[in-house]
Formats: structure tokens, sequence, C-alpha cells
């Protein structure tokens, strides 16, 4: 049986009849469909390629279910203590029930002393310098002299242990880990995000308007960037598939915000399955070519095809990536 295609809006042909007012206005009035992220486009009983003979398989079907833990917990726990030294466990786990991203604190009024500024650097570049190995990605979002906030995209927890207890060792301060765990095909994510955190541009301010999202329901948020930069915005699916979201974007004076219907297919949707998805934003001072594409595209293929172009222009960009659990 051919896999279902993921809902679109027919393009007219040189055939369609001109409309008349009614219809015009009831067509007007339906909302966009909702984009289907698990739903891979097959061709293959046709002549043209398949796009599916390159897209990932689903992770149900070639690799045992990921690590207990799951994706919207917050780790934040000291390293095991060694056997000759009495236990001293502070771990917790934390479910945010209704904001994805770690609220910054506001900053304090006046100029932060020099030393501080410096420590927050060394931090910076200490978090975007760790190498947690493959499928790792870690970014500090708040700072002070006695408390770090660090958010984390990877397939398992240890390497983010490891990281916790290797900066307490560095900074004498322990930091609080916020672990999102994705399925391997969306590593490709933290490849690219890992790159780009080299480039000293600021990065993009995204707002998700929740963690959880019954399926066939919408996901809304915020975008904020600094003037005269444009931005392309991405959505990654649990199976690794590439979708734009450039089109379901409304432009505001000083932010962008969007609200997409998005819905599991019928396998996942009977399975019950709640699974990981992922907004990404690109900024730069300029276009990306490779970033306007329409059809499902392999984030594997897509993702080092942005970043060929933009080593290409040498320009600054930046990234930013949020994440969601689709689907119950």
């Amino acid at each position: 049986m051919e896999p279902t295609r993921p809902a679109e809006v027919p393009s007219p042909t040189e055939e369609t009849l001109e409309p008349s007012a009614a219809e015009a206005q009831a067509t007007a009035e339906k909302p966009p469909p909702a984009i289907q992220p698990d739903t891979v486009i097959s061709d293959s009983q046709q002549a043209a390629p398949p796009l599916a003979q390159i897209a990932p398989v689903p992770l149900a079907e070639k690799a045992s279910p990921p690590p207990a833990v799951q994706p919207d917990v917050m780790e934040s726990r000291k390293p095991e203590q060694p056997a000759n030294q009495p236990a001293e466990s502070k771990a917790a786990a934390r479910v945010p029930e209704s904001t994805v991203a770690l609220n910054v604190p506001k900053p304090e009024l006046g100029r932060p002393p020099k030393n501080v500024l410096a420590n927050a650097a060394q931090r910076v570049s200490w978090v975007r310098d760790f190498n947690g190995g493959d499928c790792f990605y870690a970014t500090l979002t708040s700072a002070t002299e006695t408390a770090v906030e660090i958010e984390g995209l990877g397939t398992g927890v240890p390497p983010f242990e490891q990281m916790m207890s290797d900066f307490q060792a560095r900074f004498h301060v322990e930091p609080d880990i916020s672990v999102r765990l994705i399925e391997p095909a969306q590593c490709e994510v933290t490849n690219f995000l890992r790159f780009l955190d080299q480039m000293a541009a600021d990065k993009p301010q995204l707002v998700l308007d929740r963690t959880r999202v019954p399926s066939g329901s919408p996901i809304g948020g915020t975008l904020v960037t600094h003037g005269g930069l444009i931005s392309s915005v991405l959505l990654i699916d649990h199976r690794g598939m590439a979708f734009s979201l450039d089109d379901r974007i409304l432009a505001q004076a000083d932010k962008a915000t969007f609200n997409i219907p998005i819905d599991l297919g019928a396998a996942d949707k009977a399975a019950g399955k709640v699974v990981p998805q992922i907004i990404m934003v690109i900024t730069g001072p300029q276009d990306i070519q490779a970033a306007a594409f329409s059809a499902p595209t392999p984030a594997t293929l897509l993702l080092p095809k942005i970043l060929e172009e933009i080593e290409t222009n040498r320009s600054e960009f930046s990234a930013t990536a949020k994440y969601f659990r689709l689907g119950g």
C-alpha cells in the first residue's frame, strides 16, 4: 500500500476554471492544512525518484526505544560519587507544564563588574567547546556568579552528567542543565547548531507557546531578531525530515509570530506515540538559497547544504532551536 502524502494545497493548472464569488469566499475561509511531520513522501510505484528511498526509517523499526528518561524531563543532579565516599545526592526531575524556553533572568540595573563579564564569557566559551560526543549540543542560557542554566539536545543523558561534573570542577558552580532527548534521525541539528555557535552573531530569540502539543493542534510561537536580518524557519520532525515554515510566519513591526496546525500520521496516532519535534530559526544578513525549499527534505541533506552556502558567503549567521513533543 502506498504511504499517505503530507497534506498540501494543490496548485491550479491551466485547465482550472475560474471560481465563482461564493466558491472563492469559501476557499479563503479555509485554514491552512496541518503539517504532518511523520508522513514521508513516497513515489516508489511511480517513475520519478522516490524521496522515501533517502528518508530515515522510523526509529521504532530499526532500534530499541531511547533511554527511560522522558524527553521533556529537566535533569538537574550531581554526578555519582565514588564508592569510598558518602552518597550526596541532590537529584531532581521536573516536568515543564506550560513553557518550552528557559526564561533568562532580567539583567540587574547598572553595568556588571569587569570580572563578572569575564567569568560569564569564560563559561559561555567552555560550554560551547565541551565535547559531548556525537549527537550532542549544549548552550548556556543564563549565568550569574552563583547560578548557571544550560539547555541541551541529545540522544542520552550521560554526556550532560559529565558536563555537569566537569563544569562544577572548573568553575565551582553546579549548573542546572535541561536535557531534551531527540531521535537519532534529528542529530544533524546538533551538528548544525554547534557549527553556527562558533560565529559571533547574536542568536534570534524564539519562544514556543507550549512543550506538549496534541496531534492535530497548533504550535504557536514568537520570533524576535535584530533589525535588518533575514530568518529562515524550519521544522525537523522525529524522522529527520525538514519542513519549511517560512510561508506560515506572520511578520509584524518588531517580531514575527506563527500558529501552525501539526498532525501525526495514522500509524503513530494508533500507537499513541508522543514524539520529539524541533523548530529551528537561522538568521543572517541575507537570504539562504538552500533554505528556500518546498517539499519535505531529509535534514541530513538540507542542513549541510545550508552550512556550505554560509561558508561560501562568509557572512555572520546564527541559529537557535526549540523543542516540543507531539502526540497523545
